[in-house]
């Protein structure tokens, strides 16, 4: 585990080097996407960190390992993309990376192991269709909506990428629906020649 204020220089880099990406735990300097505009190309170098949780950073002309696991760092609450391996766990329950078998989800503070969030989406499905049920819900609740609303659990959807017609699956209770889109006309009306006198 880096402690937060690491900072080892790479000797390999030279300093007036600017362009740097990341692949994972990789640093790339000079690749193929920035030299294909580069009027000399540099020669592409990849370079691993000594230690999981560390990235390279130009800091005053010069390029140093330093720290960006945030939780090492202390920071909650923001994709970090820089993982120690001490860090590298559930954030629900604590597994390991190492101990995963699927893949897991993405979450702000890290990952959530398969099983987790299995089980928080089946806690949001019985929670919703409880509160369907209790209040009744049918698909006459489903009309004309100004949200895409599910007719089974009364979940709001994601509208992103919906055609006019089509078939969806409830991102909460995994139902299905088919979805219409229901536009309204308006007119407008611009003068082309005055009424006889």
């Amino acid at each position: 585990m880096p402690a937060p204020d690491t900072k080892i220089l790479i000797p390999e880099i030279p300093g007036e080097w600017t362009q740097r990406t990341r692949s994972g735990h990789t640093n790339v300097w000079n690749d193929s996407w920035h030299n294909q505009r580069a009027e000399n190309p540099l020669p592409e170098v990849r370079l691993d960190p000594p230690e999981l949780g560390l990235y390279a950073e130009r800091i005053d002309g010069a390029w140093y390992w330093v720290t960006g696991c945030h939780k090492c760092l202390g920071i909650t609450g923001k994709w970090s993309y820089i993982t120690c391996h001490e860090h590298d766990r559930c954030v629900s329950c604590g597994t390991h990376r190492t101990e995963l078998t699927e893949i897991p989800w993405g979450h702000p503070d890290g990952f959530r192991c398969k099983p987790c969030q299995d089980r928080i989406d089946l806690e949001a499905k019985t929670k919703a269709l409880a509160a369907a049920a209790e209040r009744e819900w049918s698909e006459d609740d489903t009309e004309y909506t100004s949200e895409i609303l599910c007719p089974h659990c009364a979940s709001e959807q994601c509208s992103d990428e919906r055609s006019d017609t089509n078939e969806a699956e409830c991102d909460t209770c995994g139902g299905t629906y088919s979805l219409e889109l229901s536009y309204s006309v308006s007119y407008t009306t611009k003068k082309v020649k005055p009424p006889l006198p």
